[in-house]
């Protein structure tokens, strides 16, 4: 495997390591040319780019890293990595990795991944690419609007779980800050107006008898904005709320820049906060919402290894355990406000209920 997080100026060696097929090896972030005396492998090769310094965010990023390693693993695959540090450095890659399939002769296949709603405008402009290239695929997620010509997609939806999340947050907290990275992409968009849905309607009373009260704020309006920000940002944001400190909960659907405002939130001991995408495991975390991406690719690329191929757009959610969320308590105070407010009955109620809310959910 192959993983790249590095500067623009090797981009030309990485173009020519993917279509001229170089061994990979578990050296990590080494940055190599094809080694002469390889003779090159014939195992199926899987590249995948993703958002402007979207590894290593502890959650949906990486869970799609895990998937793909997996997966590789499993199969015996080739496996290449990209995480750019701008947008067009992204295009960049599509635009550099196609050129050279196309002016490849074999019978290698590859299956490119783009993991980013960033360079959805670019592909649909671009959808023929890879049509040069019989053995090559293409795999492009999160869109619920099908590619034309070559390429499967597919969707998770999440309002349902941010629905369920909504509805049990009051039993945490009486005042809630939702914070999302841009309304522009619509998993993003979804989850926001499902956490919201679930928050109004939920039958459940704050611990303490006050009446709830749910804020909500964008970090950005560009498609490819808020997914990363800078400390001193998190900070500016959560020290500005007017709350008390002691009852608020934060709920950041911002991918990576979650990570700043837990590193902050543990620093300052400022509120409580919603794991996103996977179980975060922390004294201020009392419950998850968790989006199986890693699942989602691993099936994606068992389809594309069997012999028909992946569908050309499939959609995931609540009902078939795509996503889902984990209540943990973190202390034994925590443990007990929650067992109190929520009983496994009125659990599984909110739960079959979300179900229902995210089928009607357009």
């Amino acid at each position: 495997m192959l993983k790249v997080k590095k500067k623009w100026s090797i981009l030309a060696m990485i173009v020519i390591g993917a279509v001229l097929i170089a061994s990979c090896t578990n050296d990590g972030e080494t940055i190599y040319q094809p080694d002469p005396k390889d003779k090159g492998s014939t195992a199926p090769l899987v590249v995948v780019v993703y958002d402007p310094n979207a590894l290593g965010d502890l959650g949906y990023n990486d869970l799609i890293y895990q998937g793909v390693e997996q997966a590789a693993e499993r199969y015996g695959l080739r496996t290449m990595q990209l995480s750019p540090t701008t947008v067009e450095e992204g295009q960049q890659y599509l635009q550099l990795l196609a050129q050279g399939l196309a002016a490849t002769q074999d019978t290698v296949r590859r299956l490119f991944i783009v993991a980013a709603s960033s360079y959805d405008a670019y592909l649909r402009s671009h959808n023929n690419l890879l049509a040069s290239s019989p053995k090559t695929d293409l795999l492009y997620f999160e869109t619920e609007t099908p590619l034309e010509g070559k390429g499967s997609t597919f969707f998770i939806k999440y309002y349902g779980a941010m629905y369920e999340a909504g509805a049990i947050s009051p039993a945490d907290a009486r005042s809630v800050l939702l914070v999302g990275a841009n309304p522009l992409v619509k998993s993003v968009a979804d989850a926001v107006q499902g956490f919201t849905d679930g928050f109004n309607a939920s039958p459940v009373a704050t611990h303490d008898n006050v009446d709830r009260k749910l804020s909500t704020v964008w970090l950005s309006d560009r498609v490819s904005g808020g997914f990363t920000i800078a400390d001193t940002t998190a900070l500016r944001l959560l020290v500005s709320q007017d709350w008390d400190l002691g009852h608020h909960l934060l709920v950041p659907i911002c991918g990576g820049a979650m990570t700043n405002f837990r590193r902050i939130i543990e620093m300052f001991s400022l509120c409580n906060f919603v794991g996103i995408d996977s179980v975060a495991v922390s004294a201020y975390c009392n419950f998850s919402v968790i989006k199986h991406i890693d699942q989602a690719v691993y099936q994606c690329i068992e389809q594309w290894l069997s012999p028909g191929g992946m569908p050309k757009h499939q959609t995931f959610g609540l009902a078939d355990g795509f996503t889902g969320v984990e209540v943990h308590p973190s202390t034994n105070s925590a443990k007990e406000r929650f067992d109190t407010i929520l009983n496994a009955d009125l659990l599984q109620r909110i739960h079959e209920e979300a179900i229902r809310k995210e089928a009607a959910h357009e």
